[in-house]
């Protein structure tokens, strides 16, 4: 028990020292009550709240391993103390300045997340919130990471909305033609329009129709080809009222074929997300990298029949990260020919076979 109490003790004046200069308010997290859920379960689940807090850093976080210590001194179990009294004296030993205690519930077929930051000092509430999720309870990590955001002030970020995948949560998106560097306009903007059907096709975001993307362009006095710096498709997303945009090149390097896909925030002008692939092969084999690539783009994992497709043209050579798929026939010169079957193509059956599409001229 003395050795337990001088390692709190050297904990608090270690970090006490360290975080003398750091204005961060400090927060301890006690384990959740669980209410028709084990407690290993609730365990997992506030853990996993912890680590996300972590990663917001915006507080300075307790070790669970420094509340063990207290609570054990006191005689108590992390699942015993579930009163506001009962961790607010355990904040004050700890020497933080807020604590933050929750309950996780099922009530039939719907688990309950109920989430409480409040002052060591004064009691007072400083936030509360709560989520309620349908389905497996391993969905409860996710939106336990998104009320670890949302408790400290700051909005969860997009992969984790993403994740989640709700309506309310589904963000809008805008996408400007691709850049074509060394294929036709028609080229890039077929290819373009593939990557939208794909990426609505996720159910994961809120598209802007083509049609409400031109007159935009239009009034401008620009096309979709001619928007293709970060600064015009920021201008572009903001008369929209989008939260993202997205847009990209498609070019040509000897036999090779590039794709460069950015998304990123209208507000702030930061990349969410960047993808890029180097193809070779088949017409059909592109129009399958640019399907994967609306899904990569969102931080989504790919549909296995897309993965499957890819395998097929390319010889089960995938390219996970951007590093190149490899077969070697010139791309097309035909592949305008693909926009009127694009919707057809993007159909779970198998694409009809197409005819070997003409060389580019050199």
């Amino acid at each position: 028990m003395k050795k337990s109490l001088v390692y709190v003790s050297l904990t608090c004046l270690i970090t006490g020292f360290v975080w003398s200069q750091d204005t961060r308010p400090t927060i301890a997290i006690l384990d959740f009550e669980g209410q028709g859920i084990s407690v290993q379960e609730v365990q997992t689940l506030t853990e996993r709240m912890r680590s996300e807090i972590g990663s917001t850093n915006a507080v300075r976080l307790i070790e669970r391993k420094a509340i063990e210590s207290i609570m054990a001194e006191q005689g108590l179990a992390q699942s015993g103390c579930v009163s506001d009294e009962c961790a607010a004296e355990v904040g004050q030993l700890l020497g933080v300045q807020f604590m933050i205690s929750g309950t996780i519930g099922k009530l039939g077929d719907t688990f309950t997340i109920d989430v409480k930051m409040f002052s060591v000092e004064t009691g007072a509430t400083e936030r509360s919130v709560n989520a309620s999720h349908e389905g497996d309870i391993a969905g409860l990590l996710t939106e336990m990471q998104i009320l670890a955001w949302e408790i400290v002030g700051l909005q969860a970020p997009q992969r984790l909305r993403l994740k989640r995948g709700g309506a309310q949560d589904k963000p809008t998106v805008a996408i400007l033609d691709f850049e074509g560097r060394g294929i036709s306009l028609m080229e890039a903007q077929t290819l373009t329009d593939r990557f939208t059907t794909a990426m609505s096709g996720t159910k994961r975001v809120q598209m802007v129709e083509r049609g409400v993307m031109s007159e935009v362009l239009e009034e401008q006095g620009m096309t979709g080809s001619e928007c293709s710096s970060q600064e015009c498709a920021a201008e572009v997303g903001a008369m929209l009222g989008v939260e993202f945009m997205v847009n990209g090149a498609i070019g040509k390097l000897g036999e090779a074929y590039t794709i460069d896909i950015k998304m990123f925030s209208v507000a702030t002008g930061a990349a969410e997300n960047m993808q890029s692939v180097t193809y070779e092969g088949k017409v059909e084999g592109m129009i399958v990298e640019i399907e994967i690539l609306a899904w990569t783009i969102l931080g989504l994992d790919p549909p296995k029949d897309l993965i499957k497709k890819r395998r097929k043209y390319a010889g089960d050579v995938a390219d996970e990260g951007g590093g190149g798929i490899n077969i070697s026939l010139p791309l097309l010169g035909g592949l305008a020919l693909l926009a009127g079957g694009a919707y057809v193509l993007l159909q779970p059956e198998a694409p009809s076979p197409l005819p070997e599409p003409p060389a580019l001229p050199e």
